[in-house]
């Protein structure tokens, strides 16, 4: 069984939403707006994981492989960002 440290935990989560998280609404309050904001806070984390996390991680072959799946998702987030500012133009 996985015992849970609640501290390390809290001082996790308050680290991670002090990156992506966002205290205040997206004024004026649209769903475009919303998405835009999801979509920008989503990029940051992807990049923070990019370059500071899983430079981190010591298996190379663990590494390489977690770098791909975030990579590829981080393009796919820059694809549907590119999306979304073609709608608007």
């Amino acid at each position: 069984m996985c015992e849970v440290n609640l501290d390390a935990y809290q001082n996790d989560f308050q680290r991670v939403n002090a990156l992506i998280g966002n205290p205040h609404a997206p004024t004026p309050s649209t769903t475009d707006n919303r998405s835009r904001d999801r979509l920008f806070r989503v990029k940051k984390g992807l990049i923070h994981l990019l370059l500071e996390v899983i430079p981190q991680i010591e298996d190379i072959q663990q590494r390489q492989e977690v770098y791909l799946w975030v990579s590829g998702i981080h393009d796919i987030v820059r694809c549907e960002e590119c999306d979304a500012e073609a709608t608007h133009d």
